[in-house]
């Protein structure tokens, strides 16, 4: 229920803030200043509502990322894993998360802009983008490896048409903007 109910409000959100702000002149910059046609146009609930929900969003993601951070550190040096795990039974994974939620503390904490700090990262994960597929290919063609559910040259050539598609500007790819 939580993304198509964030997808509609965020939505709502961005044609309130046409409604208001663009007749006016004004170009959102920050986060604070997509709350102010909510507030006026749905008074003082409607601002609580919305506060409570950019809270709950903000909290979400960077609980998300860290989980992330410590499922792939974990998954790729062998380590035991899992929120159902005790700290005890899995201690470098939880500490690799909370490494990384203070590695994000300090960087918010600089003054830096998130929003430019999301571009830079997207942009550095389409670089290595390409040099994750190549491995994934490989495995999936090994027949030693993947037994009875190796690629076969129809998928492969699905597999190819799916990655140039990625390639062509504005297919929606890893390179269109």
């Amino acid at each position: 229920m939580g993304f198509p109910l964030g997808g509609i409000l965020s939505v709502a959100i961005a044609g309130c803030a046409a409604v208001v702000l663009l007749p006016a002149g004004i170009a959102v910059t920050s986060l604070s200043q997509v709350i102010l046609p909510v507030a006026e146009g749905a008074g003082k609930l409607g601002l609580a509502f919305v506060l409570v929900g950019i809270v709950a969003a903000t909290f979400g993601a960077a609980l998300e990322t860290t989980l992330s951070s410590g499922y792939t550190l974990a998954q790729f040096f062998g380590w035991s894993w899992g929120k159902f795990r005790r700290p005890a039974q899995a201690a470098r994974f939880h500490l690799s998360m909370i490494i990384c939620l203070l590695i994000g503390i300090a960087v918010l904490s600089t003054g830096v802009d998130p929003v430019l700090v999301t571009e830079y990262s997207v942009v550095f994960s389409a670089i290595a983008l390409p040099l994750t597929y190549l491995p994934i290919l490989i495995v999936a063609n090994d027949p030693q490896y993947m037994g009875e559910h190796v690629n076969g040259r129809p998928v492969n050539v699905l597999a190819m048409i799916y990655r140039c598609a990625g390639d062509v500007p504005g297919s929606g790819g890893r390179h269109s903007s």
